[in-house]
């Protein structure tokens, strides 16, 4: 019985000694934070800038291993949607410190990313580049950041269309005031040409009654056509002189009505357009770095004329003398035309009957 309990006292007693031995080798070794941490899953998320949110996504799988990715999401001033850069990453974890890499192409240009995780706080840094923090958070409070970030991003955009279609009123505005600024020489110029009409139709007139009056008593008298031929040639060739010019006036009408009409629709277009493009503008400005700047900028605009006062009234007045001008000359050109045409026949028909 006194054996027995001998026994007993010397198991309990290495027992206890195997015990210390390895609680201080654990304790030495640092393999106790294997079974005092938990194991890392989650995501860590940066601060402090709404604009961007990089986002670290952590695994470990089996104790000491990592695995992940690392997301960073920024908005996009010239795009319309955020910009996503996403890599992997495959690394370890020792205590406290982290050792992170990018797999890079075909095993070449990875990126090493070194740090520690103490708690809740991830900080990382790469060679070249100033450290960064993360911080624990949830899915959920991730995805709200990323909401937000989406938001600022459709700020940006309606800011960037308002301005887009104010520029577009503006780029429109200033048309209007060229096609008038052309248009005003041009019609005067027209006006002026009535008297050049006038005076090449006369002319032709002169020629063709000069024409008719020398060779009917010619060719009544039997006088042979070779001698008096050569102005009924000239009569019968100006037949398509004559028709140039017809088709001429005609063409001149048709752009007299395109140009008059382009500008009329440009007056009555351009002042809804900028309306629109400052109030939509207007209503995007508290977007904008300065919104009260920029609503005391539409404001200003808004009373701008379109067009200068004294140009707008030279081209109404210009209107109705340009389109009595070009009538004129169309009537002109038709009448002429017409009593020559009779002429050119009795012409021709003397010349035929003589030859």
């Amino acid at each position: 019985m006194v054996d027995k309990k001998q026994s007993q006292s010397r198991f309990r007693s290495a027992f206890t000694r195997v015990a210390v031995a390895l609680t201080c080798f654990v304790a030495l070794s640092g393999f106790g934070s294997w079974f005092g941490r938990p194991l890392v899953n989650g995501y860590y998320v940066s601060r402090g800038n709404n604009a961007s949110v990089f986002m670290a996504h952590l695994v470990e799988a089996p104790r000491g291993h990592l695995s992940g990715a690392l997301v960073a999401t920024t908005v996009d001033q010239g795009g319309s949607s955020p910009q996503v850069q996403r890599v992997t990453v495959q690394g370890s974890i020792a205590g406290g410190n982290i050792t992170l890499q990018t797999p890079g192409l075909f095993g070449a240009f990875s990126t090493l990313y070194i740090g520690t995780l103490d708690g809740g706080r991830l900080s990382l840094s790469r060679q070249g580049h100033s450290a960064f923090t993360l911080y624990l958070a949830s899915a959920r409070a991730y995805q709200a950041r990323i909401t937000l970030l989406d938001g600022l991003q459709a700020n940006i955009n309606t800011v960037r269309s308002a301005q887009h279609r104010l520029k577009n009123a503006i780029k429109y505005v200033k048309q209007l005031d060229a096609a008038i600024e052309q248009y005003l020489p041009w019609g005067r110029a027209r006006i002026a040409r009535q008297a050049d009409v006038r005076e090449y139709w006369d002319r032709k007139t002169k020629f063709y009654d000069t024409c008719l009056a020398i060779i009917r008593p010619l060719a009544a008298e039997g006088m042979p056509a070779w001698r008096w031929q050569e102005c009924a040639i000239t009569v019968n060739n100006d037949a398509y002189y004559r028709e140039q010019t017809v088709a001429a006036i005609t063409s001149l009408q048709r752009i007299a009505r395109e140009k008059r009409a382009a500008i009329v629709q440009m007056l009555t277009e351009a002042p809804v357009r900028v309306k629109t493009a400052l109030n939509t503008m207007i209503a995007a400005c508290r977007y904008t770095a300065h919104p009260t700047s920029c609503v005391t900028a539409c404001m200003r605009a808004k009373k701008d004329q379109l067009v200068p006062p004294a140009t707008l009234a030279a081209f109404r007045a210009l209107l109705p003398q340009v389109s009595r001008a070009i009538r004129n000359d169309a009537e002109i050109t038709e009448r002429s035309d017409a009593r020559l045409k009779t002429v050119a026949a009795e012409i021709e028909r003397i010349y035929h009957r003589s030859t």
